[in-house]
């Protein structure tokens, strides 16, 4: 009757929720191996106590019954490592929620030095295939559903007998070429989370684009871009499962969200979009910083002046612009990263405290000429601080007018228009002419620095890098 020569239905107790942070408390498997036609599968029970070498926490005592005392003397994973690996390997590895006791394995078993990996089936997952109209699906409803014989529930080696139990209903229930190609199919694709549809991933399409991953109420939580949507989004469910920001992310999404784009620049492009505008949970990292910052100098004035990048117009500043910088913090480390090659007075350019007409530190060291103390005129050191600060100088705006990187995908009859003026992003449509509406729109959105650095990342190779990534520019018209 199994499905498959061996398999082994696991359970763990833990100490918390996370592989990286709580430890295993109790471990229980039930190895079943396929017999002879006409024969009973062969079956063998197997559990231990471990030591967590942590406290366990109250809540956890009062739902399993396992205590500190229980646990005090039992072995370490380390110790018990090669037996479970000996009863694991080769074998299916089936679980509820396969997720959690998965990556609780695999961590426990890197922390002993040892490579762990096997085929996993999830059975929360398998009663929404074979039972589509049967929610919920949590092991209590499954034992009510079925009528399964229970002892020691939230113990171990209770709930893997419970599971063994449920693939057995399964068997009498259903016919077995029904049971055998529901797992032959969970078992080819990558571990979902329970709570999406099984054919998730077959509705995304693998081209271009950008993905969102939705909690409840379609709070936004993770936002990421790739040239193959599918095989993208499939990659956060398949593997080992042991960090804890991937299971959190398992755990909360509810709906996955994504729009495909004509090529990569528009996946890039839109994922700054949609990070900005929807402020996912888990981009922290990737979000625009609203402290995004120019540096201007003044012809006749050392002293930079720092301005808030979300509010200015390169093309209308009255000075040369520099940067911009993701704050006015790294935009002072730059200037006094090049002060100190170009002997440029920071007293003078108000970077440094001090008394009036007191030589500033540099000046102490022979690295500074003199402006603090009067002997370098302020529009001398202004200028040579534009001149040290050149190469971060914010570059002109290379066309006459608005111009649209036009990116084309023929086999999916897809043409997109990224429209710019002055470094800034104007939208995405997909034709011409709507382009050119967008483009004579008197609104004019505000400079982004995130959308900045990736169109002039984009423009600055020779026109054939551009002709090679598909992407056209067109210059819409001359102001």
């Amino acid at each position: 009757m199994p499905f498959s020569p061996k398999i082994a239905f696991v359970d763990v107790e833990t100490t918390g929720t996370s592989p990286q942070t709580a430890r295993i408390t109790e471990v229980g498997v039930v190895i079943v191996r396929a017999a002879g036609p006409g024969e009973d599968a062969q079956v063998e029970e197997w559990s231990s106590l471990v030591n967590p070498g942590v406290p366990i926490p109250p809540a956890i005592r009062f739902l399993t019954g396992i205590t500190d005392a229980m646990v005090a003397r039992a072995p370490s994973f380390e110790q018990l490592a090669p037996a479970l690996r000996d009863r694991l390997d080769g074998a299916v590895f089936v679980a509820h929620h396969a997720r959690f006791d998965y990556g609780f394995i695999k961590q426990e078993f890197a922390r002993a030095g040892i490579d762990f990996h096997a085929p996993t089936l999830c059975t929360v997952r398998l009663s929404r295939m074979l039972y589509p109209d049967r929610a919920p699906h949590s092991l209590d409803a499954i034992i009510l559903r079925h009528a399964l014989p229970v002892s020691d529930r939230h113990r171990a080696l209770g709930d893997a007998r419970v599971l063994w139990a449920f693939v057995q209903a399964l068997y009498r229930k259903l016919p077995a070429p029904d049971v055998e190609a529901a797992v032959r199919r969970l078992l080819r694709h990558p571990s979902l989370p329970a709570h999406l549809p099984a054919d998730t991933l077959e509705q995304i399409p693998n081209a271009p684009g950008v993905y969102a991953f939705l909690g409840l109420n379609e709070h936004p939580l993770y936002i990421g871009k790739s040239r193959r949507l599918r095989d993208r989004v499939a990659s956060h469910f398949i593997g080992d499962h042991t960090s804890e920001r991937g299971i959190r992310l398992a755990s909360e999404t509810r709906r996955i969200d994504w729009q495909e784009t004509a090529g990569d620049f528009g996946a890039r492009l839109l994922e700054v979009e949609w990070i900005r505008s929807r402020q996912p949970a888990h981009n922290i990292a990737l979000r625009p910083r609203r402290g995004a910052v120019f540096v201007a100098i003044d012809p006749a004035d050392p002293v930079p002046r720092y301005l808030a990048a979300e509010q200015t117009d390169p093309a209308a500043a009255p000075h040369p612009l520099h940067g911009p910088f993701a704050s006015r913090a790294a935009a002072r480390r730059a200037i006094i990263e090049a002060a100190g090659t170009h002997a440029l007075c920071l007293k003078a350019m108000r970077l440094e405290r001090g008394p009036a007409r007191q030589p500033c530190f540099r000046r102490q060291l022979g690295r500074c000429l003199g402006a603090c103390v009067g002997e370098e005129a302020a529009s001398s050191l202004a200028q040579r601080v534009a001149d040290a600060l050149a190469p971060l100088r914010m570059p002109a705006w290379p066309y006459a007018g608005a111009i649209a990187l036009v990116e084309r995908d023929p086999l999916r009859f897809q043409e997109d228009w990224h429209v710019f003026d002055r470094w800034r992003h104007l939208g995405s449509v997909r034709s011409e002419s709507a382009a050119l509406s967008l483009a004579r729109a008197p609104a004019s959105p505000r400079f982004e620095a995130p959308v900045f650095g990736l169109l002039q990342g984009t423009l600055s190779p020779p026109v054939s890098g551009l002709a090679r990534s598909g992407i056209e520019v067109v210059e819409l018209f001359h102001n």
